[in-house]
């Protein structure tokens, strides 16, 4: 199933949830183990522990599960920007990877139309060896554009990082700050339609973060649309059209930044 093409949403959630099986391993004796090994060599396990994976497929999560999101709904449409707030454990990081794609939901679904780029923690898919120059053209490959796309952006993306005079220096030798001033360069200047930011302007200086507004104001005119994670509610209130309010894997709330906000102050 897709969204069609003439939907005014980018992405639409319906009942995402990821869970954790927890399993607590008791001590066993010699004999246990021995038969356990026995058991599994006659493949009579296997076929039990076959069977109950798909019951439990079929019946959902077992009891004592570990719940990173549950049951979330909602729609981002072209040209948004939806920020996501919540305490540490809220679920945002888990809801920003099922988004990327680098993890599957447990149960429901997430349809997103068009390319998608991630900007995620300090240094994530950057090589410490390779410098400057080498990690933006690597990583702009990785986030979907070819070679001479990133290289004929590569004076943009530069430029925009302030990190010209780095060009040939090996990112290992470049603080976190400008290595995150590197991701989202790249990543800004992507063709990606769907962007995820998770709270990489934590550490931006206030020149970089305004910066970084213009150009996602500008990309959303484009029909662009972001997902914005941060514990930074100025810069939440300021970038996002919406906001979503996560505690403990579920929804608390969404809607304009004003009113979410304060309920979630409060």
């Amino acid at each position: 199933m897709s969204i069609p093409f003439d939907s005014p949403n980018r992405v639409i959630a319906r009942g995402l949830s990821k869970w954790y099986s927890v399993s607590v391993r008791k001590r066993v004796s010699l004999q246990e183990v021995f038969h356990e090994k026995w058991n599994k060599l006659c493949r009579r396990e296997q076929a039990k522990e076959f069977l109950d994976d798909e019951l439990a497929v079929s019946a959902g999560p077992k009891p004592g599960t570990l719940w990173a999101l549950r049951d979330l709904s909602f729609e981002i449409a072209k040209g948004e920007v939806l920020g996501v707030v919540g305490s540490n454990g809220a679920g945002k990081s888990t809801l920003v990877r099922l988004l990327s794609r680098l993890t599957g939901p447990s149960a429901g679904e997430a349809l997103i139309e068009g390319k998608i780029a991630s900007v995620l923690e300090v240094g994530s898919g950057f090589h410490p060896e390779l410098t400057v120059r080498e990690n933006a053209l690597l990583n702009g490959v990785f986030l979907g554009m070819r070679k001479f796309e990133v290289n004929d952006r590569m004076d943009a993306i530069l430029d925009f990082s302030e990190l010209k005079r780095c060009i040939d220096t090996p990112v290992k030798k470049i603080s976190h700050g400008m290595q995150y001033r590197l991701a989202v360069s790249v990543a800004l200047h992507s063709d990606s339609d769907f962007t995820l930011m998770d709270e990489v302007l934590e550490v931006a200086d206030f020149q970089f973060e305004e910066k970084c507004f213009e150009k996602i104001s500008q990309a959303q005119s484009q029909g662009r649309s972001f997902l914005f994670v941060s514990h930074n509610l100025s810069q939440v209130r300021s970038i996002c059209n919406r906001i979503l309010w996560l505690d403990q894997g579920r929804m608390k709330q969404l809607g304009k930044p004003a009113d979410v906000l304060e309920a979630y102050r409060n």
